[in-house]
Parts: C-alpha cells; structure tokens; sequence
C-alpha cells in the first residue's frame, strides 16, 4: 500500500505536468489537506483551473491520481473514487477556508468538476483488460440528488485518454519546433450554443473527450489549418469530420489543412487518397500520422521543479 501512494503521488505530477502542456494551472501544492465548509479536513491530490470557452471565468477542478495494475483493480474502487470525490467537490463548494487559503478561487468558477486520472501500469496487460474497465464505467451508479443540492461533473480518464494526449502533446510540439508562430485551439460556435468561434492556447476537458480537435497556427502572413482526429478510420467518419470542419472560421480552400490522424493501420492507406481527392476535394490537404505511445513519455518521467 505504501508503494502504491508513492506511486500515485509520483504520478499526480506526471499527470499534471501533461495538462500543464496544454495550458492548465495548479492552484496551492500537491496532496493537501484541505477544510470544507464543514470545517473538516479533506485529503485533496491537485486543484487545477483552465480556461475555457463555456464559462465566463476558469474552471476550477479537482484532480485525483490513481496508479494501479490491471489484477488490482476492482470496479468497486471505481466507484468509491467517485462517490467520495463528488463529496468533496461539494464540500470545497461553499468553503470559506478554502478560498480564504487560496484566493485565487474566488475569481473561477464553483468547484462542481472532479477528473479521476488513472494509469494502469502493467501496460502489456491493458489492451486485454480495457474491455472490463469499459464495463466498470458502464455500472457506476450517479447520484439522483436534487439539482438545488448540487450537480457535479466527473471525468474518468485512463490510459486510452492519456496515450491521445501523449500523441497530440507530441504533434503540437513538431509543429512549434518547426517554425515559430501562434498555436491556438478552435472552439467552433456549432458546439459552443452559438457564441462566436474562440481561439485560445487551452485544451479543455471536453476536447480532451472528443474524437475531433480543431487548432490554427499562424507563422508571419501565412494561416495553416490543423485537424487532430483519434476516431473511427473508415469514410463515412471522414465524411461527418468534413462536416464539422465547414462550420469553423477555416473553411476556405486557400487555407492549407494538416490532418493528423492517430493510430492508422495499414488499412487505412487504402483510403488516405479518397479522402484527399473526393471528401476534401478542392483543399489544400496533407496527412499525417500520430503514432499510439503506451508508455509514459520520457519528458514526464525525468520533470524539473519547473515543469511539476
């Protein structure tokens, strides 16, 4: 048990040190002990904020670090983490010590987020174990509690989520390295309930979530359009992908599209020419391939002071 709260603590900065990439922040240190508004203490891994296009400040969030092997884990832990993270997302709600320990709150928005960070360390043993994982998310029981009482939003990520994140952490950086200019992250009106389209260096936590990541990178005059994509590799979602694409501010021939795709088979170089030449007739189109990375990469296992 010692071992596995070494473990965990080494992987909370890991975690964070992923997100802090893509623009998140940490508020206060890690593993705290924090009072809620019942004046009780409660163990807290990381408050993190980021920024994001559907509130009118960040968003505040709770994050709780998990470090297991496939063989002990039970879908009962999964679902004690969450009962008792929700507890305590509430709690921090209305907590004078909290904000008065940390100021920074009060100018985010309440503290109704919770994001589980699981890492499954026996990664040979993952891909056969996803399934059962999968089936735990499935029976989590949500609270039915009142709406007047508190809604609280939960967020499960695991392996799978985090190797996206390896691999689009990785992109971006080839992208920067190759020239200098201005990354941002676009957040289409059609998914924002019609607000204008909004630039920003942040990755939210629904983006984390989603198949589809639009982003833009301008270098002196010249605009070039990036589309990360991590779903189904087969026409008809191209397709739906080209559709998503025509309601952002890019869709214009004269802009330059880099489609990144991640983890292609060979199967999929039997399509790559129809969806250059048929699905984006007419653009400027170029692929290319963001490969799956199981294990944890190198720049999180050796992190500075700076970089935790």
């Amino acid at each position: 048990m010692e071992d596995q709260h070494y473990n965990g603590d080494i992987w909370n900065r890991e975690a964070f040190a992923l997100l802090k990439k893509f623009g998140w922040s940490r508020i206060g240190d890690y593993d705290m002990d924090i009072k809620g508004e019942d004046g009780k203490k409660m163990g807290i891994d990381t408050i993190v904020k980021f920024d994001t296009p559907l509130k009118a400040k960040p968003q505040l969030a709770v994050l709780e670090a998990k470090r297991y092997e496939t063989k002990s884990f039970n879908k009962i832990f999964l679902q004690d983490w969450i009962e008792r993270l929700d507890k305590k997302l509430l709690k921090l709600r209305n907590s004078a010590p909290f904000v008065e320990k940390f100021p920074d709150v009060d100018n985010c928005t309440i503290s109704d987020v919770g994001i589980i960070a699981i890492w499954f360390s026996d990664i040979d043993n993952y891909k056969i174990f996803r399934p059962k994982f999968d089936e735990a998310l499935v029976q989590v029981s949500v609270s039915t509690r009142t709406r007047r009482a508190g809604v609280n939003r939960i967020y499960v990520l695991d392996n799978t989520r985090f190797m996206r994140l390896f691999a689009l952490q990785n992109a971006i950086e080839t992208i920067k390295d190759r020239e200098n200019g201005e990354f941002n992250f676009l957040y289409s009106p059609r998914y924002i309930s019609g607000l204008p389209l909004v630039r920003q260096k942040t990755l939210t936590i629904e983006n984390i979530f989603s198949d589809i990541i639009f982003a833009e990178f301008k270098c002196g005059g010249e605009m070039i359009s990036y589309i990360f994509y991590f779903g189904q590799l087969d026409l008809n979602s191209f397709r739906f992908l080209r559709n998503a694409y025509s309601k952002t501010s890019l869709w214009d021939k004269c802009i330059k599209i880099v489609l990144y795709v991640y983890d292609a088979d060979d199967e999929f170089r039997k399509i790559e020419n129809d969806i250059k030449t048929n699905i984006f007739d007419g653009f400027n189109v170029s692929i290319m391939k963001m490969a799956r990375n199981n294990n944890i990469p190198d720049f999180l296992l050796n992190l500075t002071e700076n970089e935790q």
